[in-house]
């Protein structure tokens, strides 16, 4: 099954924001963390917490979100890469190994990434509660939405800026801020047993499998008229086809 995770929140430090050395202001903003496994082999997911700024470190690269502590630690050989809808395949890939990455890539929230890992590990991301918008969450009862998607036609890996799963519907809503137009689909990775699964929206609210994304969980978009299967898919399964076969590195 799809690894499950969960948002936590930090009653200690619930509401406080220190945004200088002189003075400790506070507000609402969410802290928490979020306590991953990563299967050994392909994993999708995305940052389910913002550090931009905000905590000490300031930053959303790779470096901060894996922090290197002991059993915690990537296995050396570890691999992170972002997907380039312009060229349907990823992109560079950052190496982690001796504590290091090749290149520290940034993850914002809402940014869906590939990791690929020789051994399973946990990964403990901490920081703040982000609306599905990417603003900083501060009432838990209004969540405003993203923008809706303007790009073009084509495939894109995304996960919720917010620290929450989505089911259906609310997966488009909640990413791409807008509901989705019948014939578009939702690809999902089940990193456990390594398989893909394609899930089509047939409009009037309904699908041919209703998808569900979990915390820090990242999908593949197919936004637009689906293309023939003669062409680059085979049925509906196609579309996991085409991602399995665009892992290759630029």
């Amino acid at each position: 099954m799809i690894n499950k995770t969960s948002f936590f929140i930090l009653p200690a430090v619930l509401l406080a924001s220190q945004v200088n050395l002189q003075a400790q202001v506070y507000s609402q903003t969410i802290v928490g963390y979020v306590n991953m496994p990563f299967d050994a082999g392909v994993n999708l997911f995305g940052n389910p917490l913002d550090n931009t700024g905000q905590l000490p470190s300031g930053m959303n690269d790779l470096a901060t979100l894996f922090p290197v502590s002991g059993q915690a630690s990537p296995p050396n050989g570890a691999q992170v890469a972002l997907w380039n809808p312009a060229t349907d395949a990823f992109g560079p890939s950052s190496t982690f190994n001796n504590g290091s990455w090749s290149l520290d890539l940034t993850l914002l929230p809402g940014t869906g990434a590939e990791l690929i890992t020789p051994t399973p590990f946990n990964n403990t991301f901490v920081g703040y509660a982000d609306n599905h918008d990417g603003t900083l969450l501060t009432d838990p009862n209004s969540l405003p939405p993203p923008p809706v998607f303007s790009g073009p036609n084509g495939i894109y890996l995304r996960s919720d800026a917010a620290p929450l799963k989505d089911v259906g519907t609310d997966i488009f809503l909640n990413i791409l801020g807008r509901l989705p137009n019948a014939g578009e689909q939702v690809t999902l990775l089940d990193a456990a047993s390594q398989t893909y699964t394609t899930d089509t929206y047939l409009g009037n609210g309904a699908w041919d499998n209703v998808p569900t994304l979990q915390v820090g969980q990242a999908a593949f978009f197919n936004v637009g008229p689906v293309p023939e299967p003669s062409t680059l898919f085979a049925g509906l399964a196609g579309l996991a086809v085409v991602i399995a076969g665009c892992r290759r590195r630029l």
